[in-house]
């Protein structure tokens, strides 16, 4: 409420926390923080946002910090007459955040009558630590690993969050995002040799499961490992369990989406996509390249298609490899010669066989067609 960017990340950090613990409630379905957040700071009429989300309840509320203590004021609103079902104040001292969001977890499920079984009530207590200072780091971190995957944003994220890691090294969740960043750098190539960048993410994900097995970012992070490594049985496992532990969590489906795609189950992998739409309708841009990857590894080329061309029409050239795959697969060169054209424009930079770096398959021979799918396109091979 004060239009202090620092209480604004204090805020953002106290609904994704609540997100994360309602999406591990099976009888909720729970929208995602990318499609909720478009409503912060708007006037909106609840009942039309309600309908929009396709929701019988909204959340909504303010965070004020002073100092060292805070005010929290939050009501459940039932979307379809716009009446109040709940509200509550709370005037608290800073160092009880935590303790309010497990309060307003725990009132929602009631309210909303959710029947918790015994191990849902026992994840209902969710933190991402228990020291305010580390939780502030974090949750700025997140603004920036909530945007695009570049160097630039996870390098940001990485140096917030390893500034939180020291302050509470035991944090499962810190250890498994610092982790995910790590196990990201050993794909790209960013900062590390894979193997020392693999290392690294492996220890954090190793350390975030000893502390929480049911975490599920740690269950993707050694997941996403054990993928570069070309472990697919592990990998299948670890993204499994994920879904699991958070099954109405959209970014835990995208991800598992992507790794099961990669491992040869395009089939499995389609509807986690396809949830995570539907958890988030107002969705980010990559999410279109995971669905027409998975529609493509499962023959649905049109649809793979359109999903390709809405990527690139959302974020500019991002998709268009994919798109000459898929042109080039379906007997379309033109297509695909103008595609590659219009890509490098876009990134003069690109060699097929640095693409195939960052590329993971379980079947060698589909990479390996893909791979020759773009050469034919125009795409320089090396």
């Amino acid at each position: 409420m004060s239009g202090d960017p620092e209480q604004e990340f204090f805020a953002d950090g106290l609904v994704e926390d609540i997100i994360t613990t309602l999406s591990k409630l099976a009888g909720l379905t729970v929208i995602a923080r990318n499609s909720t957040f478009v409503y912060k700071g708007r006037a909106v009429d609840l009942r039309e946002v309600g309908k929009e989300l396709g929701v019988r309840y909204l959340l909504e509320g303010s965070v004020r910090r002073a100092g060292a203590k805070i005010r929290v004021a939050a009501q459940l609103i039932d979307a379809h007459t716009g009446s109040h079902v709940w509200a509550e104040r709370y005037d608290r001292p800073l160092d009880d955040i935590f303790a309010v969001q497990d309060e307003i977890t725990l009132v929602l499920a009631t309210e909303m009558q959710v029947k918790l079984t015994e191990g849902e009530q026992a994840r209902l207590r969710y933190t991402s630590t228990g020291n305010v200072e580390a939780w502030t780091l974090w949750v700025q971190g997140l603004s920036f690993a909530r945007q695009a995957v570049t160097k630039e944003n996870w390098t940001r994220a990485l140096a917030l969050w390893q500034r939180a890691l020291a302050l509470d090294p035991d944090s499962s969740p810190l250890n498994a995002m610092v982790g995910l960043i790590h196990v990201g750098d050993a794909r790209f190539g960013w900062w590390d040799d894979r193997p020392t960048a693999l290392a690294k993410g492996r220890r954090h994900a190793t350390k975030a499961l000893s502390v929480d097995p049911e975490n599920a970012d740690a269950q993707i992070t050694a997941g996403y490992a054990d993928m570069i490594e070309g472990q697919w049985d592990n990998a299948i496992a670890h993204i499994r369990k994920a879904v699991e532990t958070a099954p109405l969590s959209a970014d835990a489906a995208t991800l598992a989406s992507f790794i099961l795609a990669c491992a040869g189950q395009p089939l499995e992998s389609t509807p986690l996509i396809e949830r995570a739409i539907q958890l988030s309708p107002h969705y980010p841009a990559n999410y279109l390249g995971h669905l027409g990857n998975a529609y493509r590894l499962t023959g649905r080329f049109e649809e793979a298609i359109a999903a390709f061309v809405a990527y690139d029409a959302r974020s500019a050239g991002f998709g268009l490899t994919d798109l000459v795959i898929a042109y080039q697969q379906t007997n379309r060169p033109d297509l695909a010669h103008q595609t590659a054209e219009r890509f490098l424009v876009l990134g003069p930079a690109f060699t097929v066989a640095g693409w195939l770096r960052t590329q993971f398959r379980r079947d060698r021979a589909l990479l390996d067609a893909e791979a020759a799918a773009l050469t034919a396109a125009g795409l320089p091979p090396e």
